[in-house]
């Protein structure tokens, strides 16, 4: 027996020893982890039809958690532990109007929330997580999860929870949400950096620790050195939200993701490749903003990397509930979603327009299903009268 299958029949043996103990709900948790790290059940059918995969609802919203374990990690380092701050509030306010619809509905709390709460606050500028601000976190997420009640609770709803309450913050707070950015801590120079600071504004050797524009803003401000390719990818330096930051880390998980078949290449990959594509072309016309010309484009590197792209591509567009089924409609909604992405960053007064580039995508998605739906081989039944 090799290492896996034994870690494996641990698993299996804690679970069982678990639901013989009638502890129900560490025993479910416990097969979350399982159906994430391993994928599913390892039983085969003695007879057709035989079920090649065995892909749960643990699974399903195990996995996006696993995957954002380490963008966790770097948030607090970069931007002090005022990151876990922002994650703490969305989940107790998530969780209590959670909680409260359940009730009044009498169905059950679904995994859903634990994802929704996790890329709705990874989502979020960190500095709401100063304490006169955290108020804006809880009407967000409460916005967030009321709109998917409204439409009937999770896998009913039509627009994906941690974009609507993003989206809501934007228009209702757009100071908040797009001027004011931290400088993050430098793992070349700081040291532990943010696991010993609340915030990079505790850090006394930090003078200027809200200066910092997002490379988006950088570029669209003539006034302001674009961010340069080494802090893009690394995320060294680079303001931004708590998880968008981090490429290298969001295409890890990506490729997780992926690897265990939760999300579809046909949305993420392509809608990456779309943004980069377009972008690329429009840059040709109008590469560099000045105080005549406001509307530039930036090349497709620089478009693919900066912003919330890669964060929205692996983890937001690729929602089960609100991208389209069909293999057509997927790569038709990934072209959208990097068509309006672009077009909006350039033509807009918001630098990272993704948000409303994954609402309207949700709005479209039914469309989508419905007329890209493989025909069948049987022509319509004909009746002998």
């Amino acid at each position: 027996m090799g290492l896996k299958e034994k870690i494996y029949h641990f698993f299996e043996r804690v679970h069982h020893q678990l639901k013989e103990q009638k502890r129900e709900g560490l025993a479910v948790v416990w097969e979350g982890f399982k159906d994430a790290i391993f994928g599913g059940s390892d039983k085969v059918a003695r007879q057709a039809p035989y079920i090649r995969d065995a892909i749960g609802m643990q699974r399903y919203m195990g996995t996006p958690l696993i995957a954002c374990i380490p963008l966790v990690l770097a948030a607090i380092y970069s931007y002090g532990w005022s990151a876990l701050a922002i994650i703490l509030i969305t989940y107790l306010v998530g969780g209590i109007v959670e909680v409260a619809f359940c009730a009044i509905r009498r169905h059950e709390i679904t995994e859903g929330l634990l994802v929704t709460c996790m890329l709705y606050a990874l989502s979020l500028p960190p500095t709401l997580g100063r304490v006169e601000n955290w108020w804006m976190i809880a009407v967000g997420i409460a916005v967030a999860i009321v709109i998917k009640e409204i439409f009937g609770g999770s896998g009913y709803n039509i627009f994906n929870p941690a974009i609507t309450g993003r989206a809501f913050l934007l228009l209702a707070f757009p100071s908040a949400m797009t001027t004011a950015w931290y400088l993050p801590f430098n793992p070349l120079k700081d040291g532990l950096g943010g696991f010993l600071h609340w915030s990079p504004e505790t850090a006394k050797e930090m003078v200027d620790a809200i200066a910092k524009a997002t490379p988006l803003a950088a570029y669209k401000a003539p006034e302001i050195l674009p961010t340069d390719l080494f802090s893009l990818i690394t995320g060294i330096g680079r303001a931004d939200s708590l998880g968008a930051g981090f490429p290298l880390l969001l295409l890890l998980g990506g490729i997780y993701m992926l690897h265990a078949r939760v999300i579809d290449w046909r949305v993420s990959l392509v809608m990456i490749a779309t943004a980069g594509v377009t972008s690329q072309f429009l840059h040709f016309i109008s590469p560099m903003c000045t105080a005549e010309i406001k509307v530039c484009f930036p090349d497709g590197l620089y478009a693919m990397l900066s912003g919330g792209l890669l964060f929205a591509a692996f983890l937001n567009a690729t929602d089960p509930v609100t991208s389209p089924m069909t293999r057509r409609g997927k790569w038709i909604f990934g072209i959208m979603l990097g068509v309006l992405t672009v077009l909006g960053r350039g033509l807009t007064g918001y630098a990272e327009w993704v948000t409303f580039a994954i609402l309207i995508g949700n709005m479209f998605t039914p469309l989508l299903d419905r007329f890209t739906v493989p025909k069948a081989y049987a022509g319509p039944a004909i009746s002998k009268r």
